[in-house]
């Protein structure tokens, strides 16, 4: 009740501050200050959200099941909750879990080999990088990228240029993996959908070629939802 009482108090004098810093010649540094000092042991609803990875209506439910409570700022009536109570939560669901001693690693027969096309910034690469493939070679046109693969791996082998120009056989039997992020827009449900109508949508067919001079094991094309309508429209076509 007392946390309360204070809590409003606090608040209620921000308001004034906010209702009458004209009358009191109060600058809004000042305002914002005293607001920033009243909320540094609380967090916002959308803030506490964020922390725990739920939904706002999630923390109403939790609020109503007094799982973590929630004052109510005076002015607006908003929920905002205690940094201490959220801390104390967090450490509660944290405490019942146990370690699990036991290992899912598996030591690979040999290194495993991966050649990038549209590699663009390396994001794919370099999260097969962290899953212990070796990245023998990317692909790239644009220089901006190309400048970006080569100043966070310089190891990394970048051939940079129309994939067009590029014959790929080289790498057969060296390469474990083809990857390709080729461009997705006109696959896009967002776009125009020309599909492979699209001169963006036909470098799959770049993707393709590669596949059959490198022939890996696998290949990975990472694409939008969309691409799977604009291929099952060619096969139809074609058949």
């Amino acid at each position: 009740m007392e946390e309360g009482l204070m809590i409003y108090s606090l608040f209620f004098f921000n308001s004034l501050l906010f209702e009458f810093k004209t009358l009191l010649n109060i600058c809004n540094p000042c305002v914002r200050f005293t607001n920033l000092v009243i909320m540094k042991d609380y967090l916002t609803l959308a803030e506490t959200a964020e922390i725990f990875g739920k939904s706002k209506e999630t923390l109403r439910r939790w609020d109503k099941e007094g799982i973590l409570n929630a004052v109510r700022e005076p002015v607006s009536n908003y929920r905002v909750y205690r940094k201490f109570d959220v801390q104390t939560l967090l450490g509660n669901l944290f405490e019942d879990v146990i370690e699990d001693d036991v290992s899912n690693y598996v030591e690979p027969q040999h290194e495993y080999s991966v050649l990038e096309l549209f590699a663009g910034g390396g994001g794919l690469a370099i999260g097969l990088e962290k899953a212990g493939l070796k990245c023998i070679a990317l692909n790239e046109m644009v220089k901006w990228a190309c400048q970006t693969l080569r100043k966070n791996r310089p190891h990394w082998h970048v051939l940079e240029a129309d994939i067009k120009e590029f014959d790929f056989s080289e790498y057969s039997g060296k390469a474990d993996v083809v990857t390709s992020g080729f461009p997705c827009q006109a696959f896009s449900y967002a776009g125009k959908k020309l599909g492979l109508n699209d001169a963006r949508g036909t470098l799959f067919y770049e993707f393709a070629r590669v596949v059959q001079e490198v022939k890996p094991a696998i290949c990975i094309g990472e694409n939008v939802r969309g691409l799977l309508q604009g291929l099952y429209e060619f096969l139809a076509g074609t058949l």
